[in-house]
């Protein structure tokens, strides 16, 4: 049996990967599980890993998910957890529970390689006592990523972890010469395969008002039945109105965030291709603002959190697939087999 930890930074897209390699390994009649030893609850409203439930429908998977995601982690996790032996313990137990039987195992990471380390339950750590091996899902934004590539991948180096090799996903269009011509060359450099370079898919790589909301919390003051809409970039409103407008225009399908007693602002915005309106601090707005923003039929969400305490927190926002949507699980898929050495991977994973 072989078990693929499939680790990266927060918004790489490991869910995609983990969809798109499953369903691979089941069109070769491979049998499949997934566990998730680590998961996350990015928002208050949640009470369960997502990723474990996506993965558990996809493959049919008997377990509960309290035994596909035994633990989950928060900024504030030792609150919760005492360090303990124990817990490593449990994980093995889990992940034996759903290997039985099984041709692969796909493992899924916490957030970050690192997290949960002073409980000895980190990325790194985990595989070496699995005994599996790694496929890194690395998000490419600038040259800076690529430091974090080569540190994730020498860290599972220091463990004694095979690192199968690299994915570079969602990467923007300007950078992908790049990712071919430099980046590929330099972590090459260091010992590590490219086993992918993925242009970034709005679809896939942004996510919804409602997880924004999911993360948010705070009131809908309108807009309820189109949290479905994509934001793909997010603007701080705190510019004087002569310099708004251009400003605004910048981004398309965009959150903006500003004050709830910036009417201005927020009017402005709704003139604009603009997805959702997050107003802080509590104020509510004008009713002029809530008028137009019906009218476009944007979504506007009050928090109560300070305009700076609301950004840190959208660091946890990113697009995950949910069961029943059929149409990203199929581009995930796509996106998988058209930008991936698929026949490299698989040649690993085949007894």
């Amino acid at each position: 049996m072989k078990g693929i930890y499939v680790v990266g930074a927060p918004a790489s897209g490991k869910t995609a990967m983990s969809v798109g390699l499953a369903l691979r390994c089941l069109d070769e009649g491979l049998k499949v599980a997934y566990f998730k030893p680590v998961g996350s609850l990015p928002g208050p409203s949640l009470r369960v890993d997502e990723d474990a439930v996506l993965m558990k429908h996809l493959l049919n998977m008997e377990e509960p998910v309290e035994d596909i995601c035994p633990f989950t982690v928060s900024p504030y996790y030792l609150s919760r957890y005492e360090p303990s032996e124990e817990f490593v313990q449990t994980v093995i137990e889990k992940y034996r529970l759903v290997s039985q039987g099984k041709d692969v195992v796909i493992i899924g990471a916490a957030p970050f390689p690192y997290s949960m380390a002073a409980l000895k339950l980190d990325a790194a750590s985990l595989a070496a006592r699995l005994d599996a091996s790694v496929l890194m899902v690395n998000r490419i934004e600038s040259d800076f990523s690529i430091d974090s590539v080569i540190l994730y991948n020498d860290y599972a180096r220091k463990f004694g972890i095979e690192v199968i090799g690299n994915i570079f996903n969602h990467v923007p269009r300007p950078l992908l010469d790049k990712c071919e011509g430099v980046y590929k060359r330099y972590l090459e450099d260091h010992g590590y395969k490219v086993l992918g370079i993925i242009p970034r898919h709005v679809e896939v790589a942004a996510p919804t008002v409602a997880e924004y909301h999911e993360v948010l919390g705070g009131e809908i003051l309108t807009g309820e039945e189109h949290m479905d809409r994509i934001v793909e970039d997010v603007l701080v409103g705190a510019m004087t109105m002569d310099s708004a407008l251009s400003y605004l225009r910048r981004a398309t399908n965009k959150a903006v965030i500003t004050g709830g007693d910036r009417a201005d602002l927020a009017l402005a915005a709704l003139e604009t291709s603009t997805s959702v309106l997050i107003l802080t601090g509590g104020l509510y707005p004008s009713v002029n603002v809530l008028a137009r923003a019906a009218e476009k039929k944007v979504p506007v969400i009050l928090v109560h959190e300070d305009t700076f305490t609301t950004i840190e927190r959208l660091h946890a926002v990113s697009r995950r697939i949910h069961p029943d949507d059929e149409r990203s699980i199929r581009l995930a898929r796509e996106l998988f087999e058209q930008y991936c050495d698929v026949e490299a991977i698989m040649a690993y994973i085949r007894p």
